[in-house]
This record gives structure tokens, sequence and C-alpha cells, in this order.
């Protein structure tokens, strides 16, 4: 028969000295409140390790996150590229339009379409909101060539009009404003009509497009610019976007409401139409 190994005395004493030491650390954090020296012992043996640890897991967390983000980055660069190719074509179609524009009106006996604007760049100083708009006041007066009438844009579209013109500052009557009166043409249907501020919408930022005839063809979406009648601006300078169409009270006509091009709230930077010079009838 096998003998049965014994187990010697040395392990009991050790399993013995660890109880000890267990029952020991706990007595001592219970009474002191604070951490036994056995505990301190084997967290200076630990921290180390986690240490390490914590800096691999930091190492391979900063790894994917670049990874990641270098996804994100090539993503967005290829909607980036689709979009700029995009707009490329449309610069390509817009400018075979205008020579095939200029095709027509050639064969028509008419001369190409001409357009020259001497403006003004300027900064707005102050704006004052009043019961009926917020007016506009810009760095640029009388002394810049600037004077009353003139139109205030920005590379989106119109802001308003000179209302008021000092030697270095001036008075802009915004697209909102309730004072605000002008020729307007529908782009896609060449319909005409008038944009004008309402007290009704100027609290929302929006503007009308009155004089709509029955029959008119404007759907939301539609853009509306200037249309130069009567001289006083220059043709074509966007002024907003339908967002709905309305029957007037008595039937007759319709407006559209406009949201426009330009915020009018947060402006700062604009140009100011000194003269100019079209030739698009």
């Amino acid at each position: 028969m096998r003998r049965r190994k014994s187990v010697e005395p040395r392990f009991f004493v050790g399993i013995a000295a660890v109880a000890v030491l267990c029952i020991l650390s706990a007595v001592y954090s219970g009474v002191t409140g604070n951490p036994s020296p056995v505990s301190r012992a084997a967290g200076a043996v630990i921290r180390p390790v986690q240490r390490l640890a914590s800096g691999i897991g930091g190492v391979f967390g900063r790894g994917i996150g670049y990874f990641t983000e270098f996804d994100e980055l090539k993503a967005e660069n290829e909607e980036l590229k689709k979009q700029l190719r995009e707009n490329e074509q449309l610069v390509r179609d817009a400018q075979l339009a205008i020579e095939e524009n200029n095709r027509f009106r050639a064969q028509a006996g008419q001369p190409e379409r001409q357009r020259n604007l001497t403006t003004v760049n300027a900064e707005v100083i102050s704006r004052n909101p009043g019961d009926t708009a917020v007016t506009l006041t810009l760095d640029k007066g009388t002394a810049h060539g600037v004077a009353k009438g003139d139109l205030v844009t920005t590379i989106d579209g119109m802001v308003g009009y000179v209302s008021e013109a000092g030697s270095n500052t001036c008075e802009v009557t915004t697209v909102t404003d309730v004072d605000m009166q002008c020729g307007a043409l529908i782009t896609r249907t060449r319909e005409t009509a008038i944009a004008e501020g309402s007290y009704d919408l100027m609290s929302e930022d929006r503007l009308r497009l009155s004089y709509l005839t029955a029959g008119n063809q404007v759907v939301v979406g539609d853009t509306v610019e200037t249309s130069g009648r009567g001289g006083a601006f220059p043709k074509g300078i966007m002024i907003g976007t339908v967002e709905s169409v309305q029957p007037e009270e008595t039937g007759i006509s319709y407006y559209a409401v406009l949201r426009p091009f330009v915020n009018v709230s947060n402006v700062s930077s604009v140009s100011i139409i000194t003269d100019f010079t079209d030739t698009t009838e």
C-alpha cells in the first residue's frame, strides 16, 4: 500500500500566520480608522503594477481614439470633396447658362449683360432695436462716398438700405423694417412683386412679398431678388426665400412670407453699393 504523504507542520504555521495578520489588520483598521501596516505594504507592492496596467490601458485608449478620429476626419474629407465637386459643377452650369444667354441676346440684337457695382466695405458698430425693426449703424458715411438710399448687402444678399448718412457713419434700415419696400422678382418664374416689411412678421425676422396675382406660380422654396424696377437698387440682389404663400384678406391677390438670406441680428461686415450700372433689360 502506498503511504499517504503527511502535510508538513510549516504549511499550517504559514496559514495560521496569514490568518492572524488578516485579523490584526482588520482590528487595527477598525480601531484607528487608518489602513494597517499590512494593507500599506500590500498597496506598495501592487501600486506599481496598477500604474503599469493603467498606462498600458491609456496607450490603447489613445490609440483607439486616434484611429476613430482619423476615420471621422477621412469621412468628413470625402464629404467635403463631394460638395466641392458639386459646387464646381454648379459653377460650370452657371457659366454655360451665361454664355447661352449672351448668345440669345446677341441673336436678338441685344447687348451682352454688363453689371458694374461700386462698393464700400463697412463694419456694424451698433444695433438700435426699435418697435418696428432693428436699425444698424455703420462706420462709413458721406466722406467715404455713402449716400442716403444706397443698398447695403453681404455676399449672401440684401441687408437693407442707407436711411441716414453722416460724415463718417450711416444708419441702415434693415430688410425686415416696416419702412423697407423694394421691387422684387421671383428668380424661377420671373414674376414681379413688392418686398416689404410687415408689423405682423418683423418679430419673426420675416418680410412680405406682396401683390402676387391669383394665378401666381410661386411655391415654397422659391428665391426672391431685387427687380431693379425704378432704378433705386441694382437688379439681382438676393432678398430671401419663400416660406409660405397666403391669400390677402380681400381674396383678390396673394402674398408670400419671405425668410431673408441675411440675419441682420448678427451681421457684422457689409458692403454699401454706392454706384452701379446694369444692362440687364
